[in-house]
């Protein structure tokens, strides 16, 4: 006989895993104890020494789907007079246990909530160890009841027989509850029918605007269909042209709006269910919903979707926020806040401790690919080779998300926007606070952004404690060479908005040569104007008239007077090399186009409207300061020039700026170091797959972001990664 203590840490509460434990120590005929505490799972296990071993083999072979077992240390110990195997109360202590994100309802609890024989029929949070909120309602750890906003409602008899039954699925599903005990809907508006649920899905049916709570903020909804409501919503909401997410019924739906591969349709489904930017099977259809050719789709993630979604086809899901502020979570701030956009309210009286936007992605080659990373994902940890205790790294400022470092785990926050309110910025302290306080972080180290200006650089600057401060384009290099175990020289291709150079102009189509502690930037764009600064990011116009007044080809874009005044700002101007800007200016050129609504609706529409061809400009290259730079005035010259149609010359200039990138590559990177790509701007698919094709066709190894987003919202990991290789 042995005796052996195991300590197991990982995602292991919250997931089904100490009755787990019950189950595979009653096979293999073992007695002994199991409880939680703040680091995991303590296992005490005594037997024969092969049925010890075959319960170690099956461990992490069977564990619960999930959960996320990170390590197992075992230590012999004393035998004991154990005659059965025990599950015990949880230990309080250090916290340092994962916690589990929220996770979609499993079939078994689906088919429980829709059969009319069921106690839990119709019940809007059912819920068991498979599925249900965990981060979202969690306030502190252990992760036990209460500890969560669950201990508000106490279990009736039978769900707490529920509870305490080893052999039930529930046996400690901490938001285990029925009708008569836990949460319940609320509804307001002009319906007068008794059940909520009702009321507010008439009010869909009838064209009207409702405000659901879900699991981690409340959305604003309307039947996607009806072309007149979405454009009274985009009209009260203030968002015009902005794409809106569709939840849809199930797949069939879904494939009635979009085209879904396979790995489209494993996204959709997982338990994370984000929102997946899929092809419209027309791309000139549901301009209502998205101008451009993809559109957002997602399958009900909470009980209450599935049962609104059991009387309506499709439904647009948008975040219900105010004024760039965060997603509302709070009941009485809704229905103050929203009041002038919703007609009705479908509520419920259990509490969002955490607020948790959707997830947004796309399928690049079989895998994620991320746009923003948030519910379903967070707040599971990146590992690390090495100790990073201490490390924070604040971010950039569009876009806004830190990175928190403890042993080897970097706790990175969920989507959290721009932080240009103070209501966004006071959500980014609070789950700063929030981060700390579940997995006793401590920061000794702070890494923010090299631009004086951005918000959390005057934050980091407040703090009082080491500071480093990383240039962003190297953070957006680290970030991708840290999620790819890269640890060597590398060669990056950078392509973004703005970004504030190491030499104090604004970068943004970057070529580096580096690792964690140093960079070489070895090739960029030609500087562009942005006449009047941060306007012309808006008024996109501007970028266009300046691209054509350096490419000595100037065109009336405004009129005389204004165009006139303009143009004396040039020798003033700010300037940039960034990507983004020159797609913002491109497509204003060819469309006529003077203004956009929000960042980053210039490349998506240039990309949408691409006809299809191997046609570009050609390529035009200047040296300075043994810097490489593309001159793009050539290519303005002739799209200003020549009379094709302005589809042909969006395809043009993006295969222009791919033949740009691989010229770079292959004067630049003539020793093949592996390759990464980061930047908002590989968001482009049309970018991203042929650049990706192209280098490894030239047999470079290529490497892009499967874990944290392309965009600004990725750049904290990177800080972190290259603060851990400076201290």
């Amino acid at each position: 006989m042995i005796h052996l203590k195991i300590r197991i840490q990982g995602i292991v509460q919250g997931v089904g895993f100490r009755p787990f434990l019950h189950r595979l120590a009653k096979a293999h005929h073992i007695s002994g104890t199991a409880y939680n505490d703040s680091k995991g799972v303590i296992l005490h296990i005594q037997g024969h020494k092969e049925d010890v071993q075959d319960f170690l083999k099956e461990l992490p072979q069977k564990a619960p789907c999930h959960s996320k077992i990170e390590s197992i240390d075992t230590t012999k110990q004393p035998l004991e007079n154990w005659n059965s195997f025990t599950i015990q109360e949880s230990k309080s202590g250090i916290h340092q246990t994962l916690i589990s994100p929220d996770m979609a309802p499993c079939q078994d609890c689906v088919n429980e909530m829709l059969d009319p024989k069921n106690r839990r029929f119709g019940y809007p949070f059912i819920n068991c160890t498979n599925c249900g909120p965990r981060y979202t309602i969690v306030k502190d750890i252990p992760y036990d009841r209460k500890n969560t906003t669950m201990k508000d409602f106490t279990m009736c008899s039978l769900c707490q027989q529920e509870y305490e039954d080893l052999q039930d699925r529930r046996y400690h599903a901490q938001p285990n509850a029925c009708a008569n005990c836990g949460p319940t809907l609320f509804y307001q508006g002009e319906q007068k029918k008794g059940d909520p649920l009702e009321n507010a899905i008439q009010d869909l049916k009838e064209g009207k605007i409702v405000a659901i709570k879900g699991i981690g903020g409340i959305s604003l909804a309307c039947d996607a269909p009806g072309s007149k409501t979405v454009l009274r919503l985009r009209k009260r909401k203030h968002r015009e042209t902005k794409p809106l997410a569709v939840m849809v019924k199930d797949i069939d739906t879904a494939k009635e709006f979009v085209q879904l591969s396979v790995d489209e349709e494993k996204l959709l489904t997982s338990t994370q269910r984000p929102i997946v930017l899929c092809a419209k099977k027309n791309k000139e259809a549901y301009k209502e919903l998205s101008e451009n050719k993809n559109l957002g789709i997602l399958l009900p993630y909470s009980p209450l979707h599935i049962l609104l979604m059991e009387k309506m086809d499709a439904l647009v899901m948008t975040s219900a926020n105010l004024s760039d502020a965060p997603v509302l979570i709070d009941n009485n701030e809704a229905l103050e806040g929203l009041k002038h956009i919703a007609d009705s309210f479908l509520l419920h009286n259990r509490t969002i401790e955490n607020r948790c936007d959707d997830s947004l992605l796309r399928n690049f080659q079989g895998k994620p690919y991320f746009i923003r990373r948030s519910r379903g994902y967070v707040p599971i940890p990146l590992s690390s080779k090495t100790d990073i205790t201490g490390i924070l790294a604040l971010g950039a400022h569009q876009k806004g998300s830190f990175a928190w470092g403890k042993d080897h785990y970097v706790f990175l926050s969920p989507y959290i926007g721009n932080l240009e309110t103070v209501e966004t910025f006071d959500h980014y302290k609070q789950a700063l606070c929030t981060y700390q306080r579940l997995f006793d972080l401590e920061a000794r180290q702070i890494v923010c952004d090299l631009h004086p200006y951005y918000t959390t650089t005057r934050f980091a600057k407040s703090l009082s404690l080491p500071l480093i401060q990383v240039q962003h384009h190297h953070a957006h290099m680290a970030s991708c060479m840290m999620e790819n175990n890269l640890d060597e020289l590398c060669f990056g291709i950078l392509f973004d908005g703005t970004g504030f150079g190491s030499d104090h102009t604004i970068w943004g189509s970057e070529f580096l040569i580096g690792d964690y502690t140093n960079f070489k930037r070895v090739g960029s764009i030609k500087q562009i104007p942005l006449l009047g600064g941060d306007k012309a990011i808006h008024e996109i116009g501007r970028i266009a008239l300046a691209l054509t007044v350096e490419s000595d080809c100037e065109i009336p874009i405004f009129e005389a007077n204004k165009q006139n005044i303009l143009k004396q700002m040039l020798s003033k101007s700010i300037q940039t090399s960034g990507m983004g800007r020159l797609f913002d200016g491109f497509y204003a050129l060819i469309t006529h186009t003077k203004a956009q609504d929000y960042d980053g609706q210039a490349p998506v529409l240039l990309e949408f409207m691409a006809a299809t061809t191997t046609e570009s400009y050609p390529l035009c290259f200047y040296e300075e300061n043994n810097i490489r730079f593309f001159d793009w005035s050539e290519m303005i010259h002739y799209a200003v020039t020549e009379t094709k149609a302005p589809e042909i010359q969006a395809a043009k200039m993006m295969n222009t700026i791919i033949e740009m990138t691989i010229d770079q590559t292959l004067h630049l990177n003539p020793k093949h170091l592996p390759i990464v790509l980061s930047g908002g701007c590989f968001q482009n698919q049309y970018l991203l797959k042929e650049i990706v094709h192209r280098l490894q066709e030239l047999q470079y190894r290529v490497y892009w972001h499967t874990q944290v987003s392309c965009n600004d919202e990725g750049i904290a990991l990177g800080q972190l990664a290259i603060a851990q290789k400076r201290m």
